[in-house]
């Protein structure tokens, strides 16, 4: 058309972002392929995904979030339950990682323990008993509940909120969340002085 400038091209994924899917996905998933895990009780394992999948959302946005979130969820006992509770839990906490980080203080660290709870308690654990209870391994309602009462559920909150906090107070550059929900990340302009 004459007069129209062409747009310039939004990449889905900047070079940062591809590099935050292969650390933290790549991590995840030798972690649970090498069998490093601490038993809870079954099929429930301690390991470093629920980090992994949660810094990578915050950090590097949902395509993040998703792309690690099904990279670290490949390799487990049932896979088609982490192929889906991974990536829910990511994108689902990309809707708060922008007002926690606009946030200061403890209210910051307030936002940030009540969304991964509910996010945990209220997505995370009733999609693990559905999947599970999908293929006969055991019944929704008594999973769920064991679920919530057991013990499983505060692990995996702590293993979320305590690194996530740590990483926001120890690097707020890297955890700084530069991403869009379109793809790619806004750039920043430096300054001079």
């Amino acid at each position: 058309m004459i007069g129209t400038e062409p747009r310039e091209r939004r990449s889905l994924l900047t070079a940062r972002q591809v590099g935050l899917i292969a650390a933290f996905g790549g991590l995840g998933f030798a972690w649970r392929a090498l069998g490093l895990v601490i038993p809870l009780y079954p099929p429930f394992v301690l390991d470093i995904r629920e980090t992994a999948i949660v810094l990578a959302a915050f950090a590097g946005g949902p395509w993040v979030g998703l792309c690690t979130g099904i990279l670290i969820g490949l390799p487990s006992a049932i896979p088609v339950m982490d192929i889906i509770y991974y990536p829910a839990i990511a994108l689902t906490f990309c809707l708060f990682v922008k007002k926690i980080w606009q946030l200061k203080g403890i209210a910051r660290y307030a936002l940030a323990i009540v969304s991964l709870v509910g996010i945990e308690y209220l997505i995370g654990l009733p999609i693990s008993a559905y999947v599970i209870s999908l293929f006969g391994l055991a019944p929704f309602k008594p999973f769920l509940i064991t679920s919530w009462v057991g013990g499983t559920g505060y692990v995996y909150c702590a293993q979320m909120v305590i690194p996530l906090l740590l990483a926001l107070e120890l690097a707020p550059g890297f955890m700084k969340p530069r991403w869009s929900w379109r793809g790619g990340e806004e750039i920043e302009e430096e300054v001079a002085a």
